[in-house]
Protein backbone atom coordinates (compact mmCIF):
# COMPACT_ATOMS: atom_id res chain seq x y z
CA UNK A 1 0.00 0.00 0.00
CA UNK A 2 1.38 3.38 -0.99
CA UNK A 3 1.63 6.15 1.58
CA UNK A 4 1.75 9.86 0.86
CA UNK A 5 3.03 12.81 2.84
CA UNK A 6 3.03 16.58 2.50
CA UNK A 7 6.29 18.44 1.97
CA UNK A 8 7.29 22.07 1.80
CA UNK A 9 10.81 23.34 1.21
CA UNK A 10 12.20 19.84 1.78
CA UNK A 11 10.47 19.44 5.16
CA UNK A 12 7.66 17.08 6.14
CA UNK A 13 4.33 18.01 7.70
CA UNK A 14 3.86 16.67 11.22
CA UNK A 15 2.04 17.68 14.38
CA UNK A 16 3.09 18.27 17.93
CA UNK A 17 0.68 17.06 20.59
CA UNK A 18 1.11 19.33 23.61
CA UNK A 19 -0.11 16.54 25.88
CA UNK A 20 1.72 13.57 24.39
CA UNK A 21 3.20 12.74 27.78
CA UNK A 22 -0.17 12.37 29.46
CA UNK A 23 -1.45 8.87 30.03
CA UNK A 24 -5.07 9.36 29.06
CA UNK A 25 -6.83 6.62 27.16
CA UNK A 26 -8.81 8.88 24.86
CA UNK A 27 -8.24 12.27 23.32
CA UNK A 28 -11.34 14.14 22.22
CA UNK A 29 -11.52 15.89 18.87
CA UNK A 30 -11.74 19.23 20.69
CA UNK A 31 -8.63 18.47 22.72
CA UNK A 32 -6.79 17.49 19.55
CA UNK A 33 -7.85 20.65 17.72
CA UNK A 34 -6.93 22.92 20.61
CA UNK A 35 -3.58 21.48 21.64
CA UNK A 36 -2.00 20.02 18.53
CA UNK A 37 0.15 22.18 16.34
CA UNK A 38 1.12 21.50 12.76
CA UNK A 39 4.74 22.17 11.94
CA UNK A 40 7.46 21.16 9.49
CA UNK A 41 10.22 18.68 10.32
CA UNK A 42 13.23 17.22 8.55
CA UNK A 43 12.50 13.85 10.20
CA UNK A 44 10.73 11.82 7.53
CA UNK A 45 9.56 9.12 9.95
CA UNK A 46 7.61 11.72 11.98
CA UNK A 47 5.63 12.98 8.99
CA UNK A 48 1.84 12.82 8.77
CA UNK A 49 0.92 9.95 6.43
CA UNK A 50 -2.05 9.74 4.09
CA UNK A 51 -3.36 6.57 2.47
CA UNK A 52 -4.12 8.24 -0.85
CA UNK A 53 -2.90 11.17 -2.87
CA UNK A 54 -6.44 12.54 -3.00
CA UNK A 55 -6.74 12.49 0.79
CA UNK A 56 -3.51 14.50 1.13
CA UNK A 57 -4.53 16.97 -1.58
CA UNK A 58 -7.89 17.54 0.12
CA UNK A 59 -6.12 18.09 3.44
CA UNK A 60 -4.13 20.94 1.87
CA UNK A 61 -7.10 22.32 -0.08
CA UNK A 62 -9.24 22.59 3.07
CA UNK A 63 -6.64 24.75 4.79
CA UNK A 64 -6.17 28.29 3.61
CA UNK A 65 -3.46 29.39 6.03
CA UNK A 66 -0.15 30.78 4.79
CA UNK A 67 1.48 27.86 6.60
CA UNK A 68 0.32 25.43 3.89
CA UNK A 69 1.12 27.69 0.92
CA UNK A 70 3.38 25.93 -1.63
CA UNK A 71 3.04 22.57 0.16
CA UNK A 72 2.94 19.55 -2.12
CA UNK A 73 1.93 15.91 -1.87
CA UNK A 74 4.68 13.35 -2.39
CA UNK A 75 4.92 9.58 -2.32
CA UNK A 76 6.48 8.48 0.96
CA UNK A 77 9.84 6.76 0.35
Amino acid sequence: MALYCIKKDGNFLTYRDQFNDSHTCEISELHFAMFSQWHWTTEEDRSKFFTSQTEAELFIAERHEEFFKDAEVTLFK
